[in-house]
């Protein structure tokens, strides 16, 4: 399945452009595929048209591609598998070719919905100052203020193209977007659909759970957003309770303690030097699960002098950013900033964190400033209750979305199971264990899952930091 979801991105030259009307009720139109897809396959394609903002009654149309993967069942069940993607600000569809190794197809659909704003939807709420910058930022090290600042004008000239070409961007957020979820699974048809969803796809998942629970036959969730969390508040403490994570697993290991007994002062070691790549470095390692065994190493051995490992991985983490940044921040400084504490968000960057002043953070205090959207509803900060049948994946290392986040839906949610992938990290569930459990439950979500591949997981062998590189 994980082939699935790789970068792929073509351009969008068949879909028209968006049209200037009174608000229309929501429609599905066949449209040319939005990317390059398998000829040999059942997939079809088109756009979903719905209101840009549906608060407005002379809101604009906007168009968001579709795939629907045909299912090869004889009589397929009529509740399809919608990906949701992560973000806010990935695109959907990039990367999506072929359904011939997806298990799901066996039993109903695939659908994939273009999020609103995104790479290839019309229109895409592109931010290319935020994106060339965000690259320049890494190579030149930039931190604290100075980034700050040059973010915060690169979104201010970049909301001010886009109001200018007719956006209106209180439009994007999650409410929306899973009433987007809803009106496309009208527009096909069908009678309920199950969401697979990861990162921020999971709490648009939950929001739809919320507005929409009728539509909902089952969900998995992978590396859990809850909408009640203040993620910004708490960027540089999740990325600390990973590295002790690996730390404290060194430790136990009798090769790697042997070879690397300081490993977290030597990491400590090398930020208060002033050797911020290691943080850029270790950050790309925490989210592979073949790095994050080799932590212990590459941080040792930078501090005795012998960066060439560490480094290697600071080059595969620069470059330019891939996000739709408008789309990003419309979601982001609606319903995240408003409920968050200034001070504990900009509390995240200070040097005391220990992170030499890297910034974790999906938008700052002074970017959302500037981007100037309307909050979001207070309900949507609150945690949602559903008895939904849904399954949890939480990867141990995860530095972005900790699995206590996961576990935390147990309490307002009784149909759901919690599945914790030792070694693993952000997208704990796209390997083979994970999908296997995902399409036993969805074939059955009020069955127990079967949880016997993921508790006979190794985990992170921390030996091999003991090796030579």
């Amino acid at each position: 399945m994980k082939t699935e979801l790789i970068a792929l991105g073509l351009a969008l030259a068949a879909i028209p452009a968006v049209a200037h009307a009174q608000t229309a009720a929501p429609r599905f139109e066949p449209a040319p595929c939005a990317v390059e897809v398998a000829p040999d396959e059942r997939i079809d394609c088109g756009v979903l048209v719905v209101p840009e903002n549906r608060g407005r009654a002379d809101s604009r149309m906007i168009r968001l591609p579709v795939l629907i993967f045909r299912s090869r069942a004889e009589t397929p069940a009529n509740d399809p598998v919608i990906f949701l993607t992560g973000g806010p600000g990935n695109s959907a569809l990039s990367g999506q070719r072929s359904g011939r190794s997806n298990p799901f197809l066996e039993l109903r659909d695939q659908v994939v919905l273009e999020p609103r704003g995104a790479k290839l939807a019309q229109p895409a709420l592109e931010c290319p100052q935020i994106n060339a910058l965000k690259g320049v930022i890494t190579a030149e090290r930039l931190r604290g203020v100075e980034a700050d600042a040059r973010l915060t004008a690169a979104a201010t000239a970049c909301r001010a193209t886009l109001v200018a070409g007719g956006a209106d961007l209180n439009g994007y957020n999650s409410a929306e977007a899973a009433d987007d979820i809803e009106a496309l699974r009208v527009a096909l048809g069908y009678d309920r659909v199950n969401l697979y969803a990861l990162s921020y796809g999971t709490r648009l998942a939950l929001t739809v759970a919320r507005r929409h629970p009728s539509s909902v036959r089952a969900m998995v969730l992978d590396s859990v957003l809850p909408p009640e969390v203040g993620y910004d508040e708490a960027a540089t403490a999740n990325t600390w309770r990973s590295l002790n994570a690996v730390f404290d697993n060194c430790a136990v290991d009798p090769a790697c303690s042997a070879a690397w007994p300081d490993a977290r002062e030597d990491f400590r070691a090398l930020v208060a030097r002033g050797e911020i790549d290691a943080v850029t470095g270790v950050g790309l390692a925490l989210q592979d699960p073949r790095l994050i065994p080799l932590i212990p190493r590459a941080v040792g051995s930078a501090a005795d002098g012998r960066p060439e490992e560490l480094a290697g991985w600071v080059a595969r983490a620069q470059g330019p950013s891939g996000f739709t940044w408008g789309l990003r921040l419309s979601v982001w400084c609606s319903e995240e900033a408003p409920f968050e504490a200034p001070e504990r968000i900009e509390a995240q960057v200070a040097a005391d964190r220990g992170l030499g002043g890297a910034d974790s953070r999906a938008a700052s205090v002074a970017m959302c400033r500037a981007w100037n959207v309307a909050p979001a509803e207070a309900i949507e900060n609150t945690p949602v209750t559903s008895d939904i049948p849904t399954l949890i994946f939480a990867g141990e290392f995860d530095p972005s979305t900790p699995p206590d986040w996961g576990r935390r839906l147990l309490a307002q949610m009784p149909k759901a199971t919690f599945v914790l992938m030792p070694g693993l990290s952000h997208g704990a569930s796209f390997n083979r264990c994970g999908g296997m459990m995902a399409v036993a439950f969805f074939r059955d979500p009020d069955a127990a899952p079967d949880v016997v591949c993921a508790n006979r997981m190794r985990g992170a062998d921390f030996s091999l930091s003991a090796a030579a590189p």
